[in-house]
């Protein structure tokens, strides 16, 4: 009987030994894996000097702030069996990134003078965000479109945003245009989810609230705002562009948006010609009522809060004059003389 009770009680030992071991390994593994503060990606410079240690490393980015405590940096390194391949430089870190990741970047040599800056202006296309992107050497010419067209699916689905989105269709639209810093061997992915993030952020809570509560989608706010992008350049005019829309929408009549007849042409003309007027494409917003299949641009912040909120006109028509501004007008005769008066003839 006694050795019976020694028996169990080792058996028990074991179990609970495993228990912890176990546990332990899991819990280390969810720390390593997982951001130190992911409220806080405000990046700070960190150093390594050449020659120090992996132990000095991981003390200084304790002390930073940086993650939530030497060890398991340390865990990090020994699992990798990356102790020799730390390289000394200037990085950038957040308490947002793991440490799985802060590792990667110490290997990989992200450090400041591989950084590349890329400017993304509002109204870009994708096809012109990759050609800023090849003219800055970060990927080779049409990378980025045949990543654009070609998504995978567990890349989508980490954005909720997108749920109302067409299935298999580019992007365009999510693109937000801003200043990006990026590194020479940033992947095609992580160039465009720095892209999607941004759009991710600049689309608060409020603004979500605000579409849900119209009846809106996100995807039709989008391309609303990709329209309004193309079309004019100050925000009070794109509160009353968008305005013009929307009372065109609610009444059935057609957006007649010079914007989506270049976007089909590619020319930029100011005023589309008879010719283009007549071009069979479901972005022929003369010739067919309701938005374009899909946004015609990326557009900026100030676009997407006019199609959201736009002011309350009776608006119907406007016109954009040489100098960039625009006129509005509630009725077709008064929208013909001012063709004339600021366009002439």
């Amino acid at each position: 009987m006694k050795k019976k009770k020694l028996f169990l009680a080792f058996i028990i030992f074991v179990f609970a030994l495993v228990f912890i071991v176990v546990g332990s390994y899991f819990y280390i593994q969810n720390v390593i894996e997982n951001p130190y503060n992911i409220e806080d990606s405000e990046k700070r410079e960190f150093i390594i000097q050449n020659g120090e240690s992996v132990e000095q490393i991981a003390v200084n980015l304790e002390r930073d702030g940086l993650i939530v405590g030497k060890d398991f940096f340390k865990i990090c390194v020994w699992e990798k069996k990356i102790a020799s391949d730390l390289q000394a430089g200037s990085y950038e870190l957040s308490p947002s990134m793991t440490i799985m990741r802060i590792t990667d970047l110490f290997i990989g040599g992200k450090i400041k003078g591989n950084e590349i800056w890329v400017t993304i202006p509002e109204g870009f296309s994708s096809e012109e965000i990759d050609e800023r992107l090849a003219e800055s050497g970060l990927i080779n010419k049409e990378e980025f479109i045949n990543f654009d067209n070609n998504i995978p699916q567990d890349f989508l689905n980490k954005y909720e945003f997108l749920e109302d989105a067409r299935d298999g269709e580019s992007l365009q639209g999510y693109y937000f245009p801003d200043t990006y810093k990026y590194y020479s061997d940033s992947s095609i992915e992580e160039i465009a989810s720095k892209m999607l993030n941004n759009f991710d952020l600049k689309l608060t809570d409020d603004l979500r609230a605000e579409i849900k509560s119209q009846n809106r989608t996100i995807f039709e706010v989008i391309i609303l705002a990709s329209i309004i992008e193309k079309e004019v350049g100050d925000s009070k005019d794109m509160k009353n562009v968008s305005s013009v829309f929307l009372n065109r929408l609610e009444i059935g009549q057609a957006l007649e948006s010079d914007a989506t007849i270049n976007y089909v042409t590619k020319t930029g003309r100011a005023r589309s010609t008879y010719e283009d007027l007549e071009i069979e494409s479901p972005y022929n917003t003369y010739k067919y009522t309701g938005f374009t299949p899909t946004p015609i641009s990326n557009p900026g912040l100030e676009a997407i809060k006019a199609a959201i909120s736009p002011e309350k006109t009776d608006y119907f028509y406007f016109l954009t004059k040489e100098d960039g501004g625009a006129i509005f007008s509630k009725t077709y005769q008064e929208h013909l003389k001012n063709k004339y008066k600021y366009l002439g003839p």
